[in-house]
């Protein structure tokens, strides 16, 4: 009887096995006479089974599942994950005080401005902004993608303290971060995100401010503000770190470009059916605080390596805007193999915005003429081969293979 209800059952699970026979041949031996004893009997292998199990996992650390908020509502009041949404109301409401400020902008944004959406395929959007080629400040030559810093030169610590829209230093467990307008902004909110500002970090991306900057994405409720960031190289314009935050409503090409999975579940390439070529890291909406980190950790290596191989590159961080996928954050992460020394003002250069879909551009003609043709163009000139590289490092990144003896170069 005990052999056709649990044969089965006990064969599965060799580990308890040798503590049932025990128990059981000595219940045996001690007999039975009654109905009592025989339900006793027949439950005997379920509780032995149990009390196995039990013994087997005794010390082991039980896995709850993670939870985007894990910390006690005091420490979440404290830190950057609660205030987020208050830091993003009061920079919208200072910013729109200050762009009335007469002549601390370099120009006023039109509350209307002109703007097309490409015809073709993916739609990119383009819009009008003649006064930034003529009146912006004039963008730095940066040597190269370690570069040193020189104070000599414009930096964040020379602007006007007006300019300053707060300063981020009670969020607990984050960076001191200064909030900074930009004088000759693509759209309304246009904000530097200018960590430590007085450590004089240069224009290459730190561990630490891509943790703030991804953890703000994710505590705030608004799918229409955007970060992108610009290494030297990529039309990163001012050799201080700096991250873009901007609203930009308007539904971009790549909010749904589709997707092809590489490594971990989370980290994919732009389809072989995009135009253009590039990673995304999805952030999800109940991620806990060691997911998180990894992904940092992960997305801050990728970084130093393209850094390492004199890899230009550019960053776009947005909500996911896709059905389905609210509470997630999208880090998309554009190789390039061609550097970026000057800028033409008058030209359609590519940054975190083009290759996000959207073209500010200075010339209503240029604007009206632009094609779909000629942005992918300019855009795979730019990139060149430079993605196939991030996508081979990344899964190694995920997958944590480290270069073997025979990968490494030789050298003599």
């Amino acid at each position: 009887m005990f052999l056709r209800h649990f044969g089965d059952l006990l064969r599965k699970k060799h580990h308890v096995f040798k503590t049932f026979s025990a128990h059981f041949q000595r219940f045996l031996a001690a007999g039975f006479s009654n109905r009592y004893s025989l339900r006793v009997t027949t439950l005997l292998p379920l509780v032995i089974l149990r009390s196995a199990e039990c013994r087997q996992n005794d010390g082991q650390e039980v896995k709850r599942p993670g939870r985007k908020r894990t910390m006690s509502k005091v420490k979440y009041e404290t830190c950057l994950e609660g205030r987020a949404q208050l830091y993003l109301n009061a920079m919208k409401v200072r910013w729109e005080q200050l762009h009335k400020v007469h002549g601390l902008f370099s120009y006023q944004l039109q509350k209307s401005p002109q703007s097309r959406k490409i015809p073709g395929y993916w739609g990119f959007y383009t819009e009008l902004n003649a006064e930034r080629s003529l009146k912006r400040r004039r963008p730095q030559t940066i040597e190269n993608l370690n570069p040193t810093f020189k104070p000599l030169m414009f930096n964040f610590n020379k602007v006007d303290a007006r300019e300053v829209i707060m300063t981020i230093d009670d969020a607990y467990g984050s960076p001191e971060v200064q909030m900074i307008i930009n004088k000759s902004p693509i759209t309304k909110y246009h904000t530097l995100i200018c960590p430590e500002v007085k450590k004089n970090h240069v224009q290459r991306i730190t561990r630490e401010a891509l943790e703030f900057c991804i953890t703000f994405m994710r505590s705030i409720d608004d799918k229409d503000m955007r970060m992108g960031y610009n290494s030297p190289g990529a039309l990163a314009s001012v050799n201080h770190l700096h991250v873009h935050l901007l609203q930009m409503p308007q539904d971009l090409y790549i909010d749904q470009a589709p997707l092809d999975e590489l490594a971990g579940g989370y980290v994919y390439r732009l389809s072989r059916r995009a135009p253009t070529e590039g990673i995304c890291i999805v952030f999800k909406d109940n991620d806990n605080d060691e997911q998180v980190a990894e992904k940092v950790d992960q997305l801050y290596k990728l970084a130093m390596w393209m850094c390492q191989n004199n890899m230009p590159h550019n960053l776009f961080i947005t909500q996911d805007r896709r059905p389905g996928q609210s509470g997630n954050v999208q880090v998309f992460v554009f190789a390039r193999s061609e550097y970026c020394v000057n800028k033409d003002l008058a030209d359609f250069n590519v940054g975190f915005c083009e290759l996000a879909g959207y073209i500010p551009l200075p010339d209503p003609e240029k604007m009206e003429n632009l094609t779909e043709l000629q942005v992918l163009f300019r855009i795979r000139t730019v990139t060149g081969d430079a993605p196939k590289a991030l996508y081979e490092e990344i899964t190694h990144i995920v997958e944590g293979r480290e270069q073997s003896l025979w990968d490494q170069p030789l050298t003599i």
